[in-house]
């Protein structure tokens, strides 16, 4: 259920039995949820794999409504605050308060050691009153089945690449733990999301308490239209099924427990015949630009000698070019880096400080840094460190230049 419901029930019935004040909270928060899930992935040939498993709660705001001072407090006695989601950025912004859990977990088990089943407690403060000592329980009970997912366009199965020109029936295997809510508050609810490339939601089934459609465990199927999708582009299609259990009005407000289970799959679009042709262009663009055949860097030196006898001594790369104002090294299989003495016709003067760096990647970055690290005439300016990308260090040349000496870590 996290960051995916959607749906609308008879509100006014919900109204007809709560004082006034709850009326009020009732203008800024829908609903609200604490919930235990599963994520699993849909690989070819309709095999479920699963991801891991997480906790979370969220409080869903009305269109112009608003929360705040929200926390969870665990069986344990743990206090969490809730995030604003409507002051994040990218696919995360929403109109609603989260709490997303400590970390994901490799299994169950695991979840249940950190949330153990047990009453949790909720409050937050709205503009119409508060809601405080809010208690809701998960009760000893396993997640829903994984839903097995299945697409279909104009009544035919898909197979391969889903065109993006027609509408897509996506459809799952039936929520057998799915039922109908006893206290009369929200059924057992199923939730479709479909997202492009960017994390970006570009059709949603909906929410419940929002005025629009929203599936619930009777549902079987629902159809993405043609106008969500784009042609050549990946999407992932999630489906969850949401079964509530402690559901209770809270302050007017509805409020469940919620184990949750959701099956993700990605397909792509095929290319239409517009598209195509719009590709084709591009390449005939493409291939009537001119060649390259190498790229060389120009550095610029008061004293070539000594940037001489740092590329071809102490780095050993081999000259390629050899004249009295300019030298070239060869330092990959298509790099060069150009070493030009400063003086008359050259193009550029020699810098007090130069912001350029010449990168040289390597497979063997350990073998470099022991080889260079033992010369006295080499000046390290950063000792080999490993980032989010790459593994480097780096060194100064005679003419002040940096050279960096790296290798891809991913």
């Amino acid at each position: 259920m996290t960051r995916r419901l959607t749906r609308w029930i008879p509100v006014f019935i919900l109204l007809v039995s709560v004082p006034g004040q709850a009326r009020a909270q009732q203008q800024d928060v829908t609903f609200f949820v604490i919930g235990k899930h599963a994520n699993f992935n849909q690989l070819p040939h309709a095999e479920l794999k699963p991801v891991d498993f997480s906790f979370f709660s969220e409080i869903f705001l009305t269109a112009n409504g608003n929360a705040e001072a929200a926390f969870l407090e665990t069986p344990g006695g743990e206090r969490i605050r809730f995030r604003d989601q409507r002051q994040a950025d990218g696919p995360e912004k929403d109109n609603l308060l989260l709490i997303s859990g400590a970390k994901r977990f490799t299994n169950y088990a695991e979840l249940q050691s950190w949330y153990p089943d047990g009453t949790y407690g909720i409050e937050f403060n709205t503009p119409g009153g508060p809601v405080k000592d809010a208690q809701l329980s998960f009760p000893n009970k396993s997640l829903p089945r994984p839903p097995q997912l299945t697409l279909r366009q104009d009544g035919a199965p898909v197979c391969g690449m889903v065109d993006p020109d027609r509408n897509l029936d996506v459809s799952w295997s039936k929520f057998v733990q799915g039922s109908a809510d006893e206290n009369g508050i929200l059924d057992d609810l199923i939730f479709v999301i479909l997202e492009d490339h960017t994390g970006m939601r570009v059709s949603h089934s909906g929410r419940p308490f929002e005025n629009g459609r929203y599936l619930t465990f009777a549902d079987t199927t629902y159809e993405i239209k043609a106008q969500a999708m784009q042609a050549g582009e990946q999407y992932t299609l999630s489906v969850e099924h949401a079964s509530l259990n402690d559901t209770k009005m809270i302050d007017g407000v509805a409020a469940m427990t919620t184990s949750a289970v959701t099956t993700s799959l990605k397909f792509r679009t095929s290319i239409t015949a517009a598209a195509e042709c719009a590709r084709n262009e591009a390449k005939e663009i493409e291939s009537m630009r001119p060649t390259t055949d190498q790229q060389v860097v120009m550095f610029y030196y008061k004293n070539l000698d000594a940037a001489e006898h740092f590329y071809g001594d102490i780095l050993g790369f081999d000259k390629t070019l050899d004249e009295d104002w300019v030298k070239f090294y060869r330092t990959s299989l298509n790099g060069t880096v150009g070493l030009v003495a400063e003086g008359e016709g050259a193009w550029h003067h020699v810098q007090a400080k130069n912001a350029v760096m010449l990168s040289i990647v390597t497979s063997e970055l350990d073998a470099w840094y022991e080889t260079l690290r033992h010369n006295k005439e080499v000046r390290f300016l950063k000792k080999i460190t490993e980032g989010e990308l790459v593994r480097s260090f780096l060194v100064e040349d005679p003419g002040g230049y940096t050279v960096e000496f790296f290798e891809w870590t991913g």
